[in-house]
């Protein structure tokens, strides 16, 4: 039998309002994904170099004191400058740092004789090496700024480069009776005239470097040792040999020089 058609709406409604209520439940959130802290991100911690010139076991002084060389010359020094670049250090774990945009020039007559290498990461650093003079890629970049501007009075020309190391002053030859200026100039980058030389360092007390924490590292240069080990040179010995040949014989003395006085923390 047929329902009429009001009876089967009211069916419809009734039975709807006894469907059971269903719980409201609120949208499920997924936890925030946590980005992983950037390892490689570099601390505030720094590293302040410092250097002392030394001449005969005692600090330098220009111009206006005399010493003796290896070679018996009579000497004094009023110019004394030279790059250090490509700074490395090596921690106790095997990681190495290379400081970016490494090039310092030392200027011991006119007190410019400190810099510091900032974001050092941190850890325990046991070993350092650097270059004295400029690498190729820079001898041959053009004009550029800061300590590698050609206002510097460091530099020669586009084709022979930057000068890595500059030691001027007067002396007075063994056995000569009348004092002369002298002017030991080296730069060379390429083959057999290249005059680059890396001083590497083992560093008795570590550099410990910490966030906000500048450390201190003091190193002397033994004005000395450019006239002697591994060839004992006179002034007149640098002159008398060829061009090449006389940078020749600073540049392959010279990474002797400098020595690490010692290291604050």
């Amino acid at each position: 039998m047929k329902l009429p058609y009001t009876i089967v709406l009211v069916l419809v409604v009734l039975l709807a309002s006894c469907k059971k209520d269903t719980k409201s439940e609120a949208p499920v959130v997924s936890p925030p994904i946590e980005t992983p802290k950037d390892t490689s991100k570099k601390s505030e911690s720094s590293l302040s170099f410092s250097f002392k010139a030394l001449a005969n076991n005692t600090p330098l002084v220009m111009t206006n004191k005399g010493y003796v060389n290896a070679g018996e010359d009579n000497f004094t020094v009023s110019l004394f400058n030279y790059y250090i670049s490509n700074i490395r250090l090596k921690r106790a774990d095997g990681f190495e740092y290379a400081e970016p945009e490494s090039y310092h020039l030392v200027r011991h007559g006119e007190g410019k004789t400190t810099f510091t290498v900032s974001n050092l990461p941190e850890g325990n650093y046991t070993s350092m090496e650097f270059l004295i003079g400029v690498d190729a890629a820079r001898n041959t970049s053009g004009a550029q700024t800061g300590d590698l501007d050609v206002s510097n009075n460091m530099f020669w020309n586009w084709n022979q480069g930057y000068v890595f190391f500059k030691l001027e002053g007067s002396y007075l030859a063994k056995n000569a009776t009348t004092e002369a200026q002298y002017a030991i100039h080296i730069g060379g980058f390429e083959g057999k005239n290249n005059n680059i030389r890396t001083c590497s360092f083992n560093l008795g007390t570590p550099v410990i470097a910490k966030k906000g924490v500048v450390s201190k590292i003091y190193l002397n240069t033994i004005v000395d040792e450019i006239f002697k080990n591994p060839s004992t040179i006179a002034i007149d010995d640098y002159f008398a040999a060829s061009g090449e040949a006389g940078m020749r014989l600073v540049a392959d003395n010279y990474p002797d020089m400098i020595v690490v006085d010692k290291v604050e923390n």
